[in-house]
């Protein structure tokens, strides 16, 4: 399948690839974008994102898997939320100039893993941006930043990406926090593999009643035995419900003028 490198800042890792349905479903399209996970660490890339792109695309949405400023590779907070909004607003503009197919900018779908749910899912927050997502898929997503440094159990990936402790600055992890950002109108649904010791599912199941409880639209699926890593191998059911939360979701229409 092809991809269109796509350059939506003027940073190296402020880009993203751009992958085309064959035939499409309708016009004007969907998109789907990609947020991959890894720790918000320069040491992983999008290529853990290209295979979900891939299958996007092939089912009939246009599919944009991007990348951002990581840790170690010119980003850290909050520049990493900044480029993933970025990315977002580009489907308007840049990357619509890049295919021959019109977009439909009120049905953006956004799914990310792990590093990945938590930015996508942070990214709804930022209510003043003109474009905004349709839904948020977050798979084992990092959804709240502040509880567990509050207790006194760090995480370091978390204190790089913020390049600050808790104790030092807690509006600082609050503000990067998903779950402190409620409410924000955009529909999440969130899967996590009940077997994540990376990432606790209770990191989903507290987001979840906190949204429903602010009055926004959540859900969630727990997957019995099944990983973190679960979402980045195809064919678990994990990976199943992730393409079908995407595939079958039906967006609220705007109101007619």
């Amino acid at each position: 399948m092809n991809r269109i490198k796509i350059d939506y800042g003027e940073h190296p890792e402020q880009y993203g690839h751009l992958y085309l349905p064959e035939s499409p479903v309708r016009e004007p399209l969907p998109v789907v974008m990609v947020v991959h996970g890894g720790s918000w660490s320069g040491r992983y890339a999008l290529t853990l994102g290209t295979q979900y792109a891939v299958e996007f695309a092939r089912a009939g949405l246009a599919a944009w898997n991007i990348e951002y400023r990581r840790v170690g590779k010119g980003g850290v907070w909050p520049e990493v939320g900044s480029d993933v909004s970025a990315a977002l607003q580009a489907v308007g503009s840049l990357v619509q100039q890049h295919s021959p197919i019109p977009f439909d900018t009120n049905d953006i779908r956004v799914i990310g893993h792990s590093a990945g749910g938590h930015l996508a899912v942070w990214m709804t927050g930022e209510r003043q941006l003109p474009i905004r997502p349709s839904l948020v898929v977050s798979q084992a997503g990092v959804l709240d930043l502040a509880a567990g440094p509050a207790s006194g159990h760090a995480n370091p990936a978390v204190e790089s990406l913020l390049d600050a402790r808790y104790e030092d600055a807690p509006e600082l992890y609050r503000a990067a926090s998903p779950l402190h950002r409620l409410p924000t109108g955009v529909p999440v649904r969130c899967i996590h593999g009940a077997a994540d010791v990376q990432v606790p599912v209770t990191h989903s199941e507290r987001y979840v009643a906190a949204a429903t409880a602010a009055g926004d639209v959540a859900g969630l699926s727990v997957i019995d035995g099944e990983d973190h890593f679960a979402f980045l191998a195809p064919g678990t059911e994990c990976w199943k419900q992730s393409m079908a939360a995407v595939l079958n979701h039906r967006p609220i229409e705007p109101p007619a003028d």
